[in-house]
């Protein structure tokens, strides 16, 4: 125990501390937070008599959360008066270790984010940090105010000096810390908020690298909002404004812990450098050089507005960076990503793009080219995260607390819920920048009244009616071999954790199938484990016809073996995962079934600098299936599809550009594997050539609207794609060393595409676009006599997942306590394609109305 006093400090310390200086308190008043193990906890007695710390506990509550814990016993020490306690880590460095009492390693482990107390006969008696997983203390030393020197259960950031990390002056010495001036505003100058915004995207104070001032600042307003956790400390609004639109009001002062004790409307000044952290301008305040000056009604929140003179929204933004703010409805902010995993900033929140959802740049323009990159320009400049201050706990949304509860006329669903394209409006929040992105940290909560449903929920596939309803739908990785089914080629499980899960995803997708109320629907991501009774395309088909009430629907069962029959034993493929259809055969009879070979990449391998191998160089494809179907005496073939993923990583993707490949760069925004997907739309096309009659494309093509695999499968319009090198088509060499340069296109016709132009299917980030694809051959729309109709009807996206939270996915994990539904709803991550076809020269009501007025028309003539 250390007792080197410093008699006149002590003196003063012992004033200010005790309010009789006949007793003894005892506290914690020093905390270390160093590199590596350099960790330590000082205890005082105050008072002027020893004290026996018998029932006294040192204790650790890990990350913020649960209960106390790594009880330390401090039972057998007597602390004398006006001394100290040190208990480091065992592993700390020698300087800490030659001022050490108690060696421990459970609660001198602690980081910045663990709280520290001590316990008096089990009661908490004085505590140091916060609950709730908060970086309050990391990298840094604090001492106790001398002001403060009393034990309190409340932990107060304003109570503590802080100083840097590994700063251990004054430990284990009582009053060995310097003392610390009291903070003041008095016979200030003060520098307006606005002035330190300025008018430009930085500080005019900044002028380049450290970003940050030397010189001081004293500010002084009124706070707006706290916060603790994505960032530390208060934002002030002005006191008087300038009125000037090009100048924000608001300032985010950083102190680098929660400020707990000020609330909004208390009046603040503030002493601090001028900084742009990550492009944020904000006032960086330390060891308490703040204070409350007064308080008044809390600040407004203002209507963010849009001027003529604003470049893009990103510009309106920052006009407003650290004011409290209003999305009012005439911004007409549409939610472009739901609640979900923002893997910038590492926690959940959700995405508003100003004006329009967030179009992928190559749904609609060719990648790499000008408008592409104008779309991508765009997206980035409209979007707004919408956040909370602290990490949202599982199943979730801190800003709309009724989100997912189950709907008042208990429908098996909710009417509380978050879906793309829906106009939020009423949100208040203040405006900060991080992770390179505006971010609105919101101060009020939600209800479904603040959402406009530009893009409804609904029970039916909203779309015009012909004889003949063909439909594509991603059925997430169906697996029903855990639970009973037959067991697919290396027994791995992509699906469903549990039975109730698998029940939950089961149940949802039936629920869909039966909604989408298709004739013929091909499938993806259903498990490849054969065609026997057990398998999981048969025990699809057996739900959805129970659900339909009767045996309404079959499949296509392939012989991979030729050897006469269909059994558990012909996968098609390699893969776990497979294509597969199903299709009412009262309306289509099934002529003939057959696999169509997609290619494998067998390339060298790929090695970086060092030699060490990146990439092995051998890729697949799941194969296609193709059915031919009589559909009104017209003959009608369907090949389903599921092409390499974006997420992968083919050979193009690793090898550098002197090796002929892309060196991990994906310019053009096409993701992984392009070339890979283009030599497989080459195959698909070429075998499909051979066959007559109608030709439908369906599946997930990964790929979107104008990308290359699309675009030679429908329409190259003079313009050239490369195929990946050295791919092979059953063993036999399809493309060699070069690859290929694509020239030839195959003139399918994008169906969606045809009415609804900026349709789409699946949700990535905060950009949607479509990677399922109806593609027709142009027989199916094209007129072929006066009284013979086009056989194209109409076609859509159908937005049941895409456009949903994951949250109401089958899965448990992530999902805390939230209601689980078994409705249609995120059945998968896919929305289903449908297109209607008027097949066998039908000719409809309106055609025939159409023509009737027409000849009346003639008739008046």
């Amino acid at each position: 125990m250390k007792q080197k006093l410093t008699p006149t400090l002590l003196a003063a310390v012992v004033a200010s501390a005790l309010s009789s200086p006949v007793m003894a308190d005892i506290i914690i008043s020093q905390y270390v937070e160093g590199s590596s193990l350099n960790k330590a906890i000082e205890i005082a007695n105050t008072g002027d008599q020893a004290v026996s710390l018998t029932g006294y506990e040192l204790v650790k509550k890990t990350n913020g959360k649960g209960e106390w814990g790594s009880n330390l016993s401090l039972s057998d020490q007597t602390l004398e008066a006006k001394s100290v306690l040190v208990v480091a880590n065992a592993k700390a460095n020698e300087e800490i270790l030659k001022l050490t009492d108690i060696k421990d390693s459970s609660v001198a482990s602690f980081n910045g984010n663990d709280p520290v107390a001590l316990l008096k006969d089990g009661q908490l008696h004085d505590v140091f940090g916060l609950d709730g997983g908060d970086n309050f203390a990391i990298d840094a030393t604090f001492t106790r105010r001398s002001a403060a020197m009393m034990p309190s259960t409340v932990y107060s950031s304003s109570d503590w000096n802080k100083t840097t990390e590994d700063n251990i002056d004054g430990l284990g010495t009582y009053g060995g810390a310097a003392p610390v001036e009291p903070f003041t505003c008095d016979n200030v100058d003060f520098t307006s908020i606005h002035d330190i915004q300025g008018q430009g995207e930085s500080s005019p104070f900044i002028n380049g690298y450290p970003y940050i001032t030397e010189q001081d600042f004293y500010v002084q307003g009124v706070i707006s909002a706290v916060t603790g956790g994505l960032t530390k400390g208060f934002y002030l609004q002005a006191l008087t404004p300038d009125d000037d639109p090009q100048t924000s009001e608001g300032l985010f002062v950083d102190t680098n812990q929660s400020q707990s004790e000020f609330k909004p409307g208390d009046i603040i000044c503030v002493k601090g450098k001028v900084q742009e952290f990550y492009e944020r301008t904000q006032l960086k305040a330390e060891n308490n050089q703040w204070l409350k000056l007064d308080a008044q009604e809390a600040p407004a929140a203002h209507n963010i507005e849009i001027l003529p003179s604003d470049a893009n929204f990103a510009a309106t933004l920052e006009r407003y960076e650290g004011m409290l703010v209003n999305l009012a409805p005439a911004l007409d902010m549409r939610v472009t990503r739901t609640f979900g995993f923002d893997y910038k900033a590492k926690r959940n929140n959700m995405v508003l793009a100003q004006g329009q959802i967030n179009l992928h740049p190559n749904q609609k323009f060719v990648p790499g080219s000008a408008e592409a990159d104008a779309q991508n320009q765009a997206n980035q400049k409209r979007r707004l995260f919408i956040e909370s201050d602290q990490k949202a706990a599982d199943g979730k949304v801190p800003y709309y607390p009724d989100f997912g509860q189950p709907s008042l006329n208990q429908d098996g669903s909710t009417d509380d819920y978050i879906r793309i394209d829906d106009t939020l409006s009423g949100i208040e929040g203040v405006i900060s920048y991080s992770f390179g992105e505006y971010r609105l940290i919101a101060t009020n909560t939600l209800t479904k009244d603040n959402f406009v449903r530009n893009d409804k929920r609904t029970q039916q596939v909203e779309i015009e009616r012909g004889n003949l309803r063909v439909a594509t739908f991603n059925v997430l990785n169906y697996f029903n071999s855990p639970y009973g089914g037959d067991q697919n080629l290396d027994g791995s499980n992509r699906g469903a954790k549990s039975f109730e899960e698998f029940e939950r995803q089961q149940t949802k997708i039936v629920e869909a199938l039966y909604k989408l109320d298709a004739d013929i629907v091909g499938l993806m991501e259903i498990e490849n484990n054969g065609f026997g009774n057990n398998g999981a395309i048969a025990q699809l088909v057996d739900q959805l016809n129970d659900r339909v009430g009767f045996e309404q629907y079959t499949y296509v069962a392939l012989d991979t073996n030729q050897d006469g029959l269909t059994n558990e034993e012909d996968f098609v493929g390699t893969d776990v995962i497979t294509n597969g259809l199903i299709y009412r055969p009262r309306i289509a009879e099934l002529l003939s079934s057959k696999v169509i070979a997609l290619p494998s990449q067998l390339a060298p391998p790929v090695y970086d600098e060092k030699g060490k191998q990146i990439e092995d160089g051998k890729n697949y494809q799941r194969n296609a299936i193709a059915s031919t179907f009589k559909v009104h005496d017209e003959e009608l073939t369907i090949a389903v599809n599921h092409l390499k993923s974006k997420g992968s990583t083919c050979w193009e993707d690793a090898a550098s550009a002197e090796q002929g490949g892309q060196g991990r760069e994906d310019k053009d925004k096409q993701g992984s594997c392009e070339n890979f997907r283009v030599a497989a739309a080459v195959a698909l096309g070429e075998a499909l050539e051979s066959i007559e009659g109608h030709k439908i494309i369906v599946g997930d093509l990964n790929a979107y609207g104008m990308e290359d695999p699309v675009r030679v499968l429908t329409d190259l319009n003079g313009g050239s794609v490369k195929a990946a090198r050295n791919t092979y088509i059953d063993g036999e060499p399809q493309f060699g060393d070069e690859g290929a340069v694509i020239t030839k296109s195959y003139g399918y016709l994008n169906a969606v595409a045809i009415n609804h132009q900026n349709s789409w299917s699946y949700s990535y980030n905060d950009e949607v676009g479509a990677l399922d694809h109806i593609l027709m051959s142009p027989s199916l729309y094209k007129k072929e006599g006066f009284l013979q109709q086009r056989r194209f009807v109409d076609a859509t996206d159908w937005h049941i997942n895409g456009g949903e939270s994951k949250l109401f996915d089958y899965t448990d994990k992530f999902k805390g306590d939230l209601p689980k539904y078994n409705d249609h709803f995120r059945a998968s991550d896919h929305d289903p394609a449908v297109l209607e076809l008027n097949m066998g020269g039908a000719f409809s009501l309106s055609a025939m109305l159409g023509l009737f007025g027409l000849a009346m028309w003639r008739r008046r003539q």
